[in-house]
């Protein structure tokens, strides 16, 4: 009699450990980070060689980006008139009110117009070579200068010394001595024009000011897009830690404005996401704790507050699933696409 009760109260015990079991049901879940930045480009252009991959970690202010410049470089010696450009100004519209976004000065801004018509009667006093050295004279001051072009009789006698002014007439010598005999013509000191500096876009640097002495293929300006906005940065940094998700451009590429570069997940925002079977949806509601297992923590058990339960659902395989999201435990060490288990009770 006492074995036939033993045996019913064993059966009756496993029948409601059995109903226990029938009233449990698990989701699948994987940790995702909800909060993501987008970083676009701000402008249309040329990114310098990164290293940066998909699965780096970032941190906040990190540079992930450099966009590459247009560089405008001196044409000549000389030294530096004026500055009509700032960093931020567009170039056409500086263009448009000064005529230069810069002015520089040559080095030997004088010239001699000159011809051979009054050089000594000698057929080599009218026969001139360009780059070839003259000397001059103009009353009681003398100097030197170096032929730039011929053109028939006509010539250029670039001035390197000697105090003349505008409008001086000159004579020109092959000899030091200046004799009469000497004589390859005469001309009017002309002053050459400034050489202008040009350009198109958005002035992103500037690396002159009035008064610099510049040499030929010294850097003066740099330009970018002109569409870009006037504070357009150059370099774009990582906006928080975290990690890159996506990475939607090459090393080297060309961008057009606006084109999303990469991706970076918020690591310090993680939440677990469950699918939840629509048949178990009715049993979940914001709010109620969950308990869940990690893969990376096998053997343990954690539990978290339901935060959101998404409207929308995802079809797969005849059935109808809901995004869960539930809080994860603090002081462990977590990342994005981590599988779990959550265990729900009907």
């Amino acid at each position: 009699m006492k074995l036939k009760a033993l045996s019913l109260l064993l059966a009756l015990s496993l029948l409601l450990v059995s109903c226990a079991l029938a009233q449990e049901t698990t989701a699948n879940a994987t940790i995702v980070a909800p909060v993501t930045e987008k970083i676009t480009a701000p402008f249309s252009g040329t990114l310098l060689p990164f290293d940066l991959t998909q699965g780096d970690s970032v941190a906040a202010g990190e540079a992930l980006f450099t966009f590459d410049t247009t560089p405008i470089y001196a044409t000549q010696d000389g030294t530096v008139a004026a500055v009509f450009a700032g960093v931020g100004d567009d170039a056409s519209g500086v263009m448009n009110r000064y005529g230069a976004l810069a002015v520089v000065e040559p080095v030997h801004p004088l010239y001699v117009a000159a011809s051979t018509a009054q050089a000594y009667d000698d057929d080599d006093n009218r026969y001139l070579h360009a780059g070839e050295t003259l000397y001059l004279k103009c009353g009681n001051e003398k100097g030197t200068g170096r032929v730039t072009a011929v053109s028939g009789k006509e010539y250029i006698v670039e001035i390197l010394t000697g105090n003349f002014d505008v409008d001086d007439t000159v004579r020109c010598f092959r000899g030091s001595s200046m004799n009469n005999d000497e004589e390859t013509g005469r001309g009017r000191v002309t002053r050459y024009a400034d050489v202008t500096v040009a350009a198109e876009g958005r002035i992103a640097a500037v690396h002159v000011k009035a008064g610099d002495s510049v040499k030929t293929g010294d850097l003066l300006f740099e330009v970018i897009d002109a569409l870009s906005a006037r504070d357009a940065p150059l370099t774009l940094t990582a906006p928080c830690s975290g990690a890159v998700t996506l990475l939607g451009t090459t090393s080297g590429a060309q961008v057009y404005r606006g084109q999303l570069l990469c991706e970076i997940a918020d690591l310090s925002a993680l939440e677990l996401s469950a699918q939840v079977d629509e048949l178990d949806l009715t049993s979940v509601k914001i709010g109620d704790v969950l308990t869940y297992t990690l893969d990376a923590y096998d053997g343990e058990t954690f539990s978290g507050t339901v935060t959101e339960i998404r409207p929308v659902g995802t079809t797969r395989q005849n059935a109808t699933y809901f995004d869960v999201r539930i809080t994860l435990p603090t002081g462990r060490t977590l990342l994005p696409g981590m599988n779990a288990t959550v265990t729900l009770s009907k």
